[in-house]
């Protein structure tokens, strides 16, 4: 059954979502839909549509349509096929997320079947992209290709994740979302303290002197209105029995999370609550329970507290991959949007100087792989002469935002037109980067954090104030949020209306230029050197309001 109008009597005990959950099917086979007038489906349907990878916008009759893309990996091939069909139904656009994956806008209720249609005749999916399920696998935009990828497990343990049987089709009833992270090394490329899940490759010397490869499992992460960094759970978990821990892990969220208070529900609570030991000793049960072989070869964490390296993603327009005499040439996309000629341009380029292959990145930019180095420096101007960029990444004008509200229903603020606004303010002043140095600025429209705004160096979270005239739009800034070590949560700085935006960044930037000790101090280095007290009475006065 597709759902619509389909009910089955109402359990007192359980929330209204949880009912949905079980009395909804959520295998939604949207040609039903076609000819049905958008008022005529009920809230409690379209809000179970999200397990279909679809989410209804701001605007009324219009849809969002999310895709499944492992990894961030696209073939030209599907790519194209997006873009065809963004030209139909979509307004010519489509936008790439934080989760390595595209998403449709302006799709009517009627079209939201071609759209996964024309996707799946591809081979790319919509199923989990939203909902109480585990959403797309994410990994470093160079997986595959990174010198400094360890072993050869990871894009193996990616696609095993994505499609198996149990995670993707049977537990899709979890108290939230659920996400996971694997990265190719140990480095913070693939953000693996903010997600639930956090899987980072591991090497040890066995007995025989010969080098075993492995795991590092963390769990916990995640961001919202309430801010985790995963812990480490385990410290070895033997490549054959990942999967299983993954499972375990899924089915250890869907017994304890909380299915009374949706505040509460998500993994990181949980993990918060029993501790990273007890819930490694829970993952332990739940394995033997499953009679799975080789337990004892889990080695628990000897310490929680995590040891991410640092990203060595820095602003490099090409990368040298671990293929020998080949590159990734770097693509930034202007807040995350891309206008479907644009996207045949980047194709066309990929076809012909690559592989055939592109990667979308965390940050909401593209990679086009498997560029021989010949090749670098006249691919590079194709890109120029396209009108993009492939120079500022990790800087301060590849800034992450959302769509905010110009689609978003939960957003409170137009993230878009100040993402857009700061860019313009500040991207002449080429000198004054160059200065500043690796820096990330994310905008968010609404606590749910989806821009990440929590580990961002600086972060805006959209808010709105009462005003004379009507409610305001502003942000509330946050300053010092990274995703290497132990990891840190980005602190309150000040709130600001949408129209103090530019002249707060500047004014923290000019402030971090004066002071910092030497031209090799970060911006993070210098927030953790003299703290967010100091630098708050410093631009605001020592009567400043924390709140």
């Amino acid at each position: 059954m597709c759902g619509y109008g389909v009910y089955m009597p109402a359990r007192e005990e359980l929330t209204a979502v949880e009912r949905d959950k079980i009395e909804i099917d959520p295998n939604f086979d949207f040609r039903d839909y076609v000819g049905v007038e958008f008022d005529d489906v009920p809230a409690n349907v379209m809000a179970m549509f999200k397990w279909a990878g679809v989410y209804s916008q701001l605007q009324k009759g219009f849809f969002m349509i999310r895709l499944v893309t492992p990894g961030g990996l696209m073939t030209t091939e599907q790519f194209v096929r997006a873009l065809e069909l963004a030209d139909e139904y979509g307004q010519g656009e489509l936008c790439i997320t934080t989760r390595q994956t595209l998403q449709f806008h302006w799709v009517r209720l009627d079209d939201i079947h071609k759209v996964i249609e024309g996707m799946q005749e591809v081979g790319i999916t919509t199923k989990n992209g939203c909902g109480d399920v585990t959403r797309n696998t994410v990994t470093c935009e160079m997986q595959g290709v990174c010198p400094h990828e360890v072993g050869d497990d990871v894009r193996r343990l990616i696609d095993a994740i994505a499609t198996d049987p149990e995670i993707r089709d049977r537990q899709r009833n979890l108290p939230r979302k659920h996400k996971i992270s694997v990265a190719g090394c140990g480095k913070a490329c693939a953000q693996t303290l903010i997600n639930c899940q956090g899987w980072v490759p591991a090497t040890r010397e066995n007995a025989d002197g010969a080098t075993e490869v492995g795991w590092r499992f963390h769990a916990g992460g995640g961001l919202g209105a309430r801010p985790y960094l995963a812990k480490v759970i385990f410290d070895w978990v033997p490549c054959d029995l990942a999967l299983d821990v993954a499972r375990a892990t899924v089915e250890a969220f869907r017994r304890r999370g909380d299915r009374r208070n949706r505040a509460f529900a998500r993994l990181k609570i949980v993990v918060d609550r029993m501790g990273p030991a007890a819930f490694g000793e829970l993952l332990i049960d739940i394995l033997k329970e499953r009679n799975i072989d080789g337990v004892d070869r889990i080695e628990s964490a000897s310490d929680p507290t995590p040891y991410i390296g640092a990203s060595f993603l820095s602003g490099q327009g090409a990368l040298p991959q671990k293929q020998e005499g080949l590159n990734t040439v770097r693509v930034l996309i202007p807040r995350s949007e891309i206008r479907t000629e644009t996207g045949r341009e980047i194709a066309r380029l990929a076809d012909h100087y690559g592989a055939g292959e592109i990667a979308f990145t965390n940050r909401q930019n593209i990679a086009i792989r498997n560029v021989p180095e010949a090749d670098v420096t006249v691919l590079t101007e194709a890109l120029h002469k396209a009108g993009l960029q492939t120079e500022g990444f990790e800087r301060g004008l590849d800034i992450v935002a959302c769509v905010g509200t110009t689609q978003c229903k939960m957003a409170v603020s137009d993230t878009r037109e100040s993402c857009l606004a700061l860019k313009g303010s500040l991207q002449a002043d080429e000198a004054y980067w160059d200065r500043v140095g690796p820096l990330r600025i994310h905008f968010t429209g609404c606590p749910n954090n989806c821009a990440h705004a929590w580990s961002a160096d600086i972060g805006l979270r959209g808010r709105r104030r009462r005003g004379e005239e009507g409610n305001v739009q502003g942000y509330s800034v946050f300053i010092g949020g990274k995703l290497s070590g132990a990891g840190s949560i980005a602190e309150h700085l000040v709130d600001v209306d949408s129209d103090q935006v530019n002249a707060t960044v500047r004014g923290i930037l000019d402030l971090y230029l004066a002071s910092r000790q030497s031209d090799q101090e970060t911006f993070i280095q210098f927030v953790e050197r003299i703290t967010v007290d100091e630098i708050r009475a410093a631009l605001f006065g020592s009567e400043a309001a924390d709140g």
